[in-house]
């Protein structure tokens, strides 16, 4: 019976300040840059790797206040527990691991009766040995969130989980340097390479003439190594003396030169050392699954003792296609094991369940971790999800920030008014600015924004239509309006009559002559074009606006921003920039920065 790391639990690690993550056969965390995934996956393996590395004062949580006094030790928790052949959690573990490093007193059991394992892995400076002394104990109980730090630990120190190996994986992955290092998946699994002495000795017969028919073929090499016989002659030798030899002739040092070919096409093949960094990292990757399914094989060999390798892992996709980061990320999964898989890929992450998401984002020097609970969704609802947002708009789990609008004028339209507010393209300050397709579409978007703890806003029509899509949407999340997040255009107004009642009339036929310059046939049509422009009157400017909106927004929308003082931002989309400034700590380049 197998079993799961199911729940883990840091404090004061780096910015891990106080987190609980949960965690399934496979985990996908996503989010930003520096927002502690990283941090996670060293911290796992810290407490349950087989890498003992030194840990310094930089590993500690940093308060932003520089008065507050530093933590003064680091605490990680994991709570093991049993699981069915389906990953649900079961009562009891399989007799194969109580007769590990699971019997006695370890054992916890909750308040359903059912057992688990949980060990604290606490670090500490250490006054007496001048150095940070990292302990683990079994705890006492696995109680809530709230007080976990306070939980007893047992007396006992426990013993290592020879049977749980944490396998930490950055994203400076290369098989051809790994050829060369022994410490290596692949440099550790060549070094079990042993044969029957039968073998190792036709083998080596079979070397010998292999190198004499080579030096003997050459003329080049039957001429070197006649040169260097002299050595025989000034340096004692009871031996054969000098041999040269192409290809190793011990079998004990035939990994040594080992190299990997990859024909990727009928008429040529090469050494990886040759292809790109993509098929290097991919495979290095492959020989991760190698290293452990054949210590699985040997675990199943020696009495049938169970194992659970755990894998923390860097951005799979590093240097990889989309389409094949979709496909490592099924091979991965298919592996023996726990995956715990780090990706700034919107497209690996498209394809988990879910409910394997882990969302992690900084509020200033402090992580916070967040996922989707999926048991409150219909099947339809899941579908949604992975279609219209995953699928289409990833790039929305690594946000800082989502605004969200009905279409594409909006689209067109609202970078060019941030970059004049912020003096940067939104996508700089991490916020992504989605067109859901539809006033109907909302939904999904802000289902997962919510659950993942991704600031959303809403810019909407006041249309009462697009208005009572976006009340039902945020009905759908529990939340009702007037909200802060949902900026509706005023007065019943799309943005193109907004804009006439604010009185833009001048710059948007300055916009409309603009996009219909490149019709002007001569200077007497374009004249007289420009003076039909500047006669219309409101109801014929909102009436073209209308009719080309997706194709005139962004003319528009330059010309008004590059005024100056309050009419470079009309109210509605000055008020969705001021609050997304004010939400996320922005500084505003514009002279409207009030």
């Amino acid at each position: 019976m197998p079993i799961l790391i199911d729940t883990v639990r840091i404090a004061n690690f780096r910015s891990l300040r106080n987190v609980e993550v949960s965690l399934a056969p496979v985990t996908v965390l996503v989010g930003m840059n520096n927002s502690g995934k990283t941090s996670f996956l060293k911290a796992l393996n810290l407490a349950l790797g087989g890498d003992r590395r030194l840990v310094g004062q930089d590993d500690f949580f940093v308060e932003d206040d520089p008065a507050a006094k530093p933590p003064d030790r680091i605490v990680i928790d994991v709570r093991i527990v049993p699981v069915d052949g389906q990953s649900k959690r079961v009562g009891e573990f399989d007799e194969s691991w109580l007769n590990t490093e699971f019997g006695g007193e370890i054992i916890g059991f909750d308040e359903g009766g059912r057992q688990y394992v949980a060990v604290r892995t606490t670090v500490q400076f250490e006054n007496v040995r001048n150095e940070y002394v990292i302990e683990r104990r079994p705890l006492a109980d696995w109680g809530a969130f709230g007080k976990w730090q306070d939980t007893q630990v047992k007396p006992r120190v426990s013993t290592r989980f020879e049977q749980i190996p944490v396998f930490l994986m950055d994203a400076q992955r290369d098989i051809v340097s790994d050829l060369r290092n022994r410490t290596s998946y692949v440099g550790r699994l060549l070094a079990k390479v042993e044969m029957p002495p039968e073998a190792v000795r036709e083998i080596e017969e079979q070397l010998k003439a292999l190198n004499a028919g080579i030096v003997g073929s050459s003329e080049v090499l039957a001429h070197l190594q006649h040169a260097l016989e002299e050595l025989n002659q000034t340096v004692p030798s009871t031996g054969k003396g000098v041999e040269i030899t192409p290809v190793s002739k011990k079998v004990r040092d035939i990994t040594k030169g080992l190299d990997i070919q990859f024909q990727d096409s009928a008429a040529s093949g090469f050494s990886l050392d040759y292809h790109g960094m993509g098929t290097r990292s991919w495979a290095s990757l492959l020989t991760y699954q190698a290293y452990v399914s054949w210590l699985d094989k040997q675990a199943g060999k020696d009495g049938g003792k169970p194992y659970h390798p755990v894998l923390a892992l860097e951005e799979p996709e590093a240097h990889l296609h989309p389409n094949a980061q979709r496909q490592v990320y099924h091979q991965l999964r298919g592996g023996i094991g726990q995956k715990i898989i780090s990706t700034h890929s919107p497209y690996l992450a498209a394809q988990a369940d879910l409910a394997e998401l882990r969302h992690f984002h900084k509020d200033k020097a402090e992580t916070a971790v967040a996922g989707l609970v999926t048991v409150d969704l219909t099947a339809e609802d899941q579908r949604k999800i992975r279609r219209e947002v995953l699928h289409t708009r990833g790039e929305l789990l690594f946000a800082r920030a989502v605004v969200l609008f009905e279409g594409e004028t909006e689209e067109q339209a609202l970078p060019i008014f941030a970059r004049a507010y912020w003096g940067r393209e939104p996508f700089e300050l991490g916020v992504c600015m989605i067109g859901v397709g539809g006033d109907g579409n909302y939904l999904p978007f802000l289902r997962v924004a919510k659950a993942l703890q991704i600031p959303w806003y809403i810019f909407s029509d006041g249309e009462s239509a697009a208005n009572n899509a976006v009340e039902t949407a945020l009905t759908g999340i529990r939340l009702v309006l007037p909200h802060k997040s949902a900026i509706i255009v005023p007065g019943n107004n799309n943005i193109e009559r907004q804009l006439v009642a604010e009185g833009y009339q001048g710059e948007l036929k300055e916009a409309v002559i603009a996009f219909q310059k490149p019709s002007f046939k001569n200077e007497h049509h374009r004249a007289a074009k420009v003076r039909e422009i500047k006669a219309w009157g409101d109801a014929d400017l909102a009436q073209y606006l209308k009719s080309w909106k997706t194709k005139i927004s962004p003319h528009w929308a330059e010309v008004i921003s590059g005024l100056s003082g309050k009419r470079q931002f009309p109210t509605p989309i000055r008020q969705l920039l001021k609050q997304v400034s004010t939400d996320l700590r922005i500084p505003v380049e514009t002279r409207d920065a009030r």
